[in-house]
């Protein structure tokens, strides 16, 4: 039997290297409109621009972007040949608080199912975004390397999304606030000069403010003692590291926690197109495997706390 494809959408920050390390066999892009109105596929391998043109745009607060989740007809192309070859697929989407490429998914899976009896295609919401979810991509790429089936690992998917936290920091929640991802009380506290709002994924998958640093080292280092004391078994992981135009922050916070946990690997890349026309410049954070997030995030925050008092 042949082995599943394993597809995605734009919203995975996974490059072309990095998809054909991990097996990707395809993705389906969502749209970008710009400023002046025309629209581009979001581009996972940046080959009209570079990420430092595209954020560095982003900047000034007046380059705003809107973005689109590709349309069921799209999706049912990418599905058809792996139908036709006789393989199963797994596609695990951005998170459904994101967008609405998930829900669309799902309806084309159902079309296709009908239209080809005997064909199976599980579409797994991952509740993250960009590299959190190029990480899920890439655990379930190493399940179907073990030779684990279709279903087993999308099973062990959705019991286990809730375990892969995100820590970093964001300079400013401008972008984020505009798009509604996060309120504009956290916001405001995120444009105050000298105060770094940190986040990790609440149980429902969005993105949420667990604490305030004061001080970029300060709040980096804070973050890599977070992931200390909630990751499992750091040693074994490939971790991921995304940016958004703040290359000199990643590399710190990147030697912070190797010095700290020395994990097997950690992959650093750009935010993509597709999520950070809503994110804007300004973010570094590191993705884990870990605890379970807690309910309403109160241990998570209650870490936090502490890490930011050197604890």
């Amino acid at each position: 039997m042949k082995p599943f494809a394993l597809l995605t959408d734009s919203g995975c920050a996974l490059t072309a290297d990095l998809r054909s390390r991990f097996g990707i066999d395809s993705y389906v892009s969502g749209n970008v409109t710009f400023p002046d109105g025309h629209t581009e596929k979001a581009d996972l391998d940046w080959q009209r621009r570079t990420p430092e043109e595209f954020f560095s745009a982003m900047s000034s607060k007046k380059f705003l972007l809107k973005t689109s989740c590709p349309n069921i007809d799209e999706i049912e192309s990418m599905f058809l040949p792996f139908v036709e070859e006789g393989r199963e697929i797994l596609m695990i989407t951005i998170s459904h608080g994101l967008s609405g490429t998930y829900n669309f998914a799902l309806k084309a899976a159902e079309k296709v199912m009908e239209e080809h009896p005997g064909s199976k295609i599980r579409v797994v919401d991952s509740l993250r975004y960009s590299t959190a979810q190029g990480m899920l991509l890439a655990y379930a790429s190493q399940m179907r390397d073990e030779g684990k089936t279709c279903d087993e690992t999308a099973d062990w998917v959705e019991a286990n999304k809730n375990r892969f936290h995100q820590i970093g920091i964001m300079d400013d929640l401008f972008f984020l606030a505009r798009t509604g991802r996060v309120n504009k009380a956290a916001a405001f506290m995120g444009s105050l000069v000298g105060v770094e709002p940190m986040a990790d994924f609440s149980d429902n998958g969005l993105c949420t403010v667990v604490g305030k640093g004061k001080g970029k080292k300060k709040s980096l280092d804070a973050c890599a003692r977070y992931l200390e004391k909630l990751s499992i078994d750091p040693k074994s992981q490939t971790m991921f590291l995304a940016h958004s135009l703040r290359e000199k922050e990643a590399a710190y916070l990147k030697k912070a926690v190797e010095e700290r946990v020395g994990p097997k690997e950690i992959i650093v890349s750009s935010v993509d197109m597709f999520c950070g026309a809503n994110i804007g410049p300004g973010l570094v954070a590191i993705f884990f495997y870990g605890q379970p997030i807690s309910k309403d995030l109160i241990e998570e925050k209650k870490t936090i706390a502490e890490c930011l008092q050197g604890k």
